[in-house]
């Protein structure tokens, strides 16, 4: 599978920064302006791409689905799942003009299909990768389809178990896809601390050979900077105007604000594991010198004068002979008069 992976014009790896995915899901409102105002907090706020949701109600759901306890306070009293997505269903003719508002806007644009016609949809629109949604991950029939594209794909795996997963990518690889990134998840909105086992990440990376990311339904940016210690080449976070608004993925997404922080936290968290080589910092240069030790004159020396080890001791700054040389010290003769406590350089 490889270490790298190209999404849009980036290239995604280890030595790269972590790709931030802003999911908008459904939380345009079927309000166009809602939808562009999110794409313009995404940009804003650093997010590499924004992603929409590709769906029908029609295509995902049968109108005899009971109703979840998530769904309490989400949706109307006694609506189903099939009646909660037919109210929220992006119109399939917003594809083109939100790709066309991403490209201006210098972010990419994605969304994840939900069904096999999506498919065509999103290529007529000619999306970079594909996101399949961990609900997803056993509708073998889309993931061929997808996979035929030849384009990265992010799959994410909540809600799943390894053989899941195993079969997955299994029917992916064979099916032509090259690029994969597996996203770790917890298919629940929110997601609590208890549940995220972000040592997943590392098993999914060992099993798999390939990148993996966080599909991050927690409330705050903890686990996201968790998942850059551990090596996350992705995250993806939902994003919303408000919180308070009455729909079914707004009370767990990130306000405007919240989002520019949660991907400052990404970025210095990023920047505090730095590269892994060893060495003096440049802020460390100062006290490198005045904190280390060298060679200093234990009393007055003339010039002329034979080095001995009594005359010598090993005191702070680091402005003198390494304190390793002093060996090599003992037995020469000073080259010009040393007064006592100052280092000794020739």
């Amino acid at each position: 599978m490889g270490q790298h992976v190209q999404l849009d014009n980036q290239f995604v790896g280890f030595e790269n920064p972590c790709y931030i995915i802003a999911e908008i899901g459904s939380n345009h409102n079927r309000d166009f302006d809602t939808a562009r105002a999110l794409i313009d907090v995404a940009k804003e706020s650093g997010c590499n791409a924004v992603k929409f949701q590709s769906y029908t109600a029609d295509g995902l759901y049968s109108k005899f689905t009971p109703r979840i306890s998530e769904m309490e306070d989400r949706s109307h009293p006694g609506e189903t799942p099939y009646e909660l997505i037919k109210r929220v269903q992006m119109p399939m003719d917003w594809h083109q003009p939100l790709s066309e508002y991403c490209q201006k806007a210098g972010i990419t644009f994605c969304s994840t299909p939900f069904d096999e016609s999506m498919v065509d949809i999103l290529e007529g629109v000619n999306v970079p990768f594909y996101k399949v949604s961990s609900y997803d991950i056993t509708f073998y029939l889309m993931l061929v389809k997808i996979a035929r594209t030849g384009k990265p794909v992010i799959l994410s795996t909540g809600n799943s178990d390894m053989k899941d997963i195993e079969a997955a990518v299994d029917i992916l690889k064979d099916n032509g896809c090259v690029e994969l990134v597996l996203l770790h998840c917890v298919s629940q909105y929110p997601a609590v601390y208890e549940d995220m086992n972000l040592k997943c990440i590392e098993t999914l990376r060992k099993k798999f050979d390939c990148l993996v990311g966080l599909s991050d339904h927690t409330m705050d940016s903890l686990c996201g900077i968790m998942a850059v210690s551990l090596g996350v080449s992705i995250i993806e976070k939902h994003i919303t105007l408000d919180r308070k608004t009455f729909g079914p993925d707004h009370p767990f997404a990130l306000e405007p604000d919240q989002l520019k922080e949660y991907v400052a936290a990404v970025r210095n968290a990023e920047t505090i594991l730095g590269d892994g080589v060893k060495s003096v910092c440049s802020s460390e240069q100062e006290n490198h010198k005045i904190g280390r030790r060298s060679i200093i004159a234990a009393e007055n020396i003339k010039k002329g004068e034979e080095f001995t080890r009594e005359k010598l001791v090993i005191k702070r700054p680091a402005m003198g002979i390494h304190p390793r040389d002093l060996n090599e010290v003992i037995g020469k003769r000073a080259k010009k008069n040393i007064l006592k406590d100052y280092w000794i350089t020739q």
